[in-house]
């Protein structure tokens, strides 16, 4: 187990040096000229979902194969719409209903709307998230060790090895993901991201998973309500996160990450709790 977990975090360190060189000479890029939303200065390689991909999947490529169709929705958003042709966000939203659809129904069990449902909900709610170096990926890592410490709680050692497996890829990524970025997750790893937590959220009680998966759900939730009550777009995107709040407050980008991740944390421990002392909801 040991081995294979060292295997693991070694080929996402690996694979996100290879693919931050290998985005940056094939211009697979986030570009950020011309686009307000965008925070970074410089075009960084968006190419780090592939990595976290095939990290994940070295250990667990069955369900790599689950979320492949939404990984693979998320990669051509990465390979297109960079400076070349831009994907209409409806289309995406509708790409991305269709996709998490079919993964339900790839996935066992009887609850397909209430799965379908959770995969569709946390693949944008980790693509929220992915709006500032480090915040994505280390919020959603700190969810998996949740889930691996309730899978070890509810003694399935399957849950705590995926778990722990998804952990220790993202790891690897984060060591190029930190402020300043040299790599990107790009949609394809947000995506792939957001279908793991799901898979995984599907096997605790309800009100356990939601506070394992924390801020990017919790933000999730916020974001599209304001949208909403004030007349905007779902679809359009916007500085006004609470990671966004954080920064125009003065904050820097390695506090913001403080006060996120800690934030995170606690989330985290309140479901471990209530998975502990209350059972299943």
């Amino acid at each position: 187990m040991f081995l294979k977990f060292s295997i693991t975090l070694l080929a996402s360190i690996v694979f996100s040096f290879l693919f931050c060189k290998l985005g940056n000479k094939l211009k697979f890029y986030d570009n950020a000229t011309g686009d307000p939303l965008k925070i970074h200065k410089k075009p960084v390689s968006c190419l780090g979902g592939i990595a976290i991909f095939l990290a994940f999947s070295a250990y667990n490529w069955k369900v790599s194969l689950l979320g492949a169709p939404v990984f693979l929705i998320g990669l051509l958003d990465d390979l297109v719409w960079r400076d070349r042709i831009k994907i209409k966000p409806k289309t995406k939203f509708i790409l991305l209903i269709l996709s998490s659809l079919f993964s339900a129904w790839l996935l066992p069990g009887p609850y397909y709307i209430l799965t379908f449902t959770c995969i569709f909900v946390l693949i944008n709610a980790v693509n929220y998230q992915d709006g500032m170096d480090g915040l994505a990926g280390g919020e959603t890592a700190i969810s998996f060790l949740g889930f691996a410490i309730l899978g070890y709680l509810s003694g399935d050692n399957l849950i705590s090895a995926v778990s722990f497996s998804m952990f220790l890829s993202i790891l690897g990524f984060l060591f190029f993901n930190f402020p300043p970025a040299k790599i990107f997750m790009g949609d394809s790893g947000a995506y792939f991201i957001g279908f793991v937590l799901a898979v995984l959220a599907c096997n605790f009680s309800i009100l356990a998973s939601i506070f394992v998966a924390g801020l990017p759900l919790f933000d999730g939730i916020y974001t599209n309500l304001r949208r909403i009550l004030s007349g905007k777009s779902i679809f359009l995107g916007d500085r006004e996160h609470l990671y966004d709040k954080l920064l125009k407050k003065g904050f820097s980008s390695r506090k913001t990450l403080v006060v996120s991740y800690s934030v995170q944390i606690i989330f985290v421990i309140i479901g471990i709790c209530i998975f502990r002392f209350q059972g299943l909801i």
